[in-house]
């Protein structure tokens, strides 16, 4: 259901809800089950805490550990353990809700210029998700005075029976179980902003392009005990890709008789670590704080030339800086998006880079 109002010439206002259902695809209901790896510095049974409280130790004991190896049970050096998740059969559809409302700005003092600026809320309930390991353990150790060692939010949890760690062959430890459910709960809101400019300055056509956008809020719910997760400007195992509070292009070209020049600068906002600082690490024998990654500032440089009717080359240099990604460590976000102790997902891994394209026209 949408709906636009034009009062005058040049300003348009505009506004919009819909209801959407999305069906399980197939991978989400029949891909097997079996242990992979996922990121988690930290087990609340390693070390000598189970060893001074009796409910602690018989939680660790009902996943599996034996009270022989309390106390010398260890955190996996990689920082990560083993998952153990895959299709469901009993996935139902998951339902969302959205709505926006934009204005849309063209006048006709300023030829060449159009401005949009939409606001957008969407929400997803029965989210076909499935718990982060933060979300895992807290379910059964976060309030571990009262936790009861029966409770299926601590059994669901299996360890090695040979050293108690959450690490191991696959076979025999099943590690955090993360299956896939429609408890989950996503929600987000933001601004998105598009304007564009052209001119003609005498020497050259002079293009203005810009795409903005502000993120207000972007929150992930695994269950509905768990936490209402918050994830804009923040990364680590329990938010997915890095979602920054402000993200904008700006691309500036100028058009000449049979040459075209074209700059393209790209802002991501600076993020910091879900925990504050908590993370240190250490990196060529130094030590590095991985919990804060700064803005970044990308630039794209193409060339693009008319040769003739027939043919069009193309030349860019893509990451014009040579700006390296930010090193934050193997472990400290999801394995789907940390990688190579960068984030590749959002950030430029490859550097400066060369491209050539030529278009021929029969």
């Amino acid at each position: 259901m949408a709906g636009n109002w034009t009062p005058v010439d040049g300003i348009k206002f505009r506004g919009n809800y819909s209801r959407a259902v999305r069906a399980p695809n197939i991978a989400e209901l029949f891909a097997p089950v079996n242990t992979t790896l996922t990121n988690l510095d930290s087990d609340p049974c390693a070390g000598a805490a189970p060893t001074q409280n009796a409910n602690l130790a018989a939680v660790c004991i009902a996943q599996g550990a034996t009270a022989a190896q309390l106390g010398s049970i260890i955190n996996d050096p990689a920082g990560q353990v083993n998952s153990t998740g895959g299709g469901n059969l009993a996935l139902g559809p998951e339902k969302s809700n959205s709505w926006g409302l934009g204005v849309s700005l063209q006048p006709a003092a300023l030829p060449g210029f159009s401005l949009t600026v939409d606001y957008y809320n969407i929400k997803i309930t029965g989210a076909i998700t499935n718990p982060t390991p933060d979300d895992v353990i807290s379910a059964c150790f976060d309030n571990i005075t009262a936790a009861s060692a029966s409770d299926p939010a601590c059994t669901g949890i299996r360890r090695d029976p040979g050293t108690g760690a959450l690490f191991g062959e696959a076979a025999v430890v099943g590690g955090l179980p993360q299956t896939l459910s429609n408890l989950g709960k996503l929600a987000t809101d933001g601004i998105d902003v598009q304007l564009n400019y052209q001119k003609d300055v005498g020497f050259a056509k002079w293009a203005l392009s810009a795409n903005g956008n502000w993120t207000n809020s972007s929150t992930f719910q695994a269950t509905p005990t768990s936490l209402n997760r918050e994830c804009v400007g923040l990364y680590s195992v329990n938010c997915a890709s890095i979602q920054p509070e402000f993200s904008w292009s700006v691309r500036n070209t100028l058009s000449f008789d049979s040459v075209d020049l074209s700059l393209l600068w790209r802002y991501i906002d600076g993020v910091k670590y879900e925990d504050g600082d908590a993370f240190v690490g250490t990196l060529n024998g130094k030590e590095v704080d991985f919990n804060r990654i700064p803005a970044e500032h990308y630039f794209d440089l193409t060339s693009r030339f008319h040769v003739s009717d027939e043919v069009t080359l193309t030349m860019t240099v893509q990451n014009l800086l040579d700006n390296q990604p930010k090193v934050v460590g193997n472990s400290i976000g999801s394995t789907s998006y940390n990688s190579g102790n960068v984030y590749p997902s959002t950030y430029d891994a490859l550097g400066r880079r060369y491209t050539v394209a030529a278009k021929l026209r029969f």
